[in-house]
């Protein structure tokens, strides 16, 4: 059978957003696919293949609260953090 990992698992991003990569590494002939669940991140490369390979993701700008979502890939959650501009002021 396959047995499929990532690296890294995770990864956090700064209000302006960006693009970040990660690996999937698997068997030769062990097909996968990559996914994001939040319409904030958009996997734009390695949205799918077969044995290793990189997924590339574009993460939006954030002008909201802190955030986190998720891409799976090969079955596996990779977590995207994101901290925000807005600086609350507890003096007001």
């Amino acid at each position: 059978g396959c047995t499929y990992a990532i690296s890294p698992e995770a990864t956090s991003v700064d209000e302006a957003g960006g693009n970040r990569t990660f690996n999937v590494t698997s068997g030769p002939n062990c097909a996968w696919s990559a996914a994001s669940n939040d319409s904030w991140i958009t996997v734009t490369g390695g949205a799918s293949g077969s044995g290793s390979g990189t997924v590339t993701l574009s993460i939006a700008a954030n002008s909201g609260e802190e955030r986190t979502g998720t891409v799976t890939a090969a079955g596996r959650p990779f977590t995207v953090s994101q901290i925000s501009l807005r600086v609350t002021n507890y003096n007001d």
